[in-house]
């Protein structure tokens, strides 16, 4: 039996914080190549 609701957390926790510096990253780099 696996435990879903433990998955999709421990998924979330890793999957938030990389999706958000990701994006800072892009918007840093396009920030950079605009100026």
């Amino acid at each position: 039996e696996t435990n879903d609701l433990g998955f999709v957390a421990s998924l979330m926790f890793v999957l938030v914080p990389t999706v958000f510096l990701i994006v800072l990253f892009i918007q840093t780099n396009s920030r950079e190549g605009s100026s």
